[in-house]
Order: C-alpha cells, then sequence, then structure tokens
C-alpha cells in the first residue's frame, strides 16, 4: 500500500543534468544523482537515468517550461522514497560557473 510522499521519510538528491530532449515536451530532463546513480556514464548510460520532472511555481504560464542546460547542477527530492526513480527538480544550484 503506498503510504504518500513524506511518510517514510523525504529523499533529497544533488545532481547534474546530463539530458533535456523531453520525447514528450514537457520539460523533463535526466539527471544524474550523485549517490544514488554510478558517476560512470559506462555504467549507467544517461539513457537508462530516469526522467525527473520540474517543480513549476504556481505562477507560470501554463506549460511555459525553461529548461537548464546539460552540465548544470539541481536540487530535487524522489515522490518514491528510496526507490529513487519519480525524481522532482526544485531548482538550479549556482556553481559561478557560465555556461554562456
Amino acid at each position: 500500500m503506498k503510504k504518500g510522499m513524506g511518510r517514510d521519510g523525504f529523499i533529497w538528491f544533488e545532481g547534474v543534468i546530463e539530458d533535456r530532449m523531453d520525447p514528450l515536451g514537457i520539460g523533463r530532463m535526466r539527471v544524474r544523482a550523485y549517490g544514488f546513480d554510478s558517476e560512470s556514464r559506462e555504467e549507467v548510460p544517461t539513457e537508462h537515468l530516469p526522467w525527473a520532472y520540474p517543480m513549476l511555481p504556481l505562477n507560470s504560464a501554463q506549460g511555459e517550461v525553461h529548461s537548464p542546460k546539460e552540465g548544470t547542477w539541481v536540487l530535487g527530492f524522489f515522490r518514491d522514497g528510496e526507490d529513487a526513480q519519480d525524481r522532482v527538480i526544485l531548482g538550479t544550484i549556482n556553481t559561478g560557473a557560465y555556461n554562456g
């Protein structure tokens, strides 16, 4: 029985965006979550990472998503807890690097 998000603990992740070409066009991104996914792209290729959904502000235009570029660090959480497959991105982390 599903207990609901956060009932068994709230699990955060820090990761890096590796792919933002969502075939559904809804703004999902593939994020390598450090400590949960292998850091080796040979062990876990980018295309095997689960899609992560961006959390949007309530006042954003419907369907308007501005995806950060590949290589951007993000912070998020897992809606499915320790299974770590149902990912939500809360925002980006300013690393001081310029991707211009």
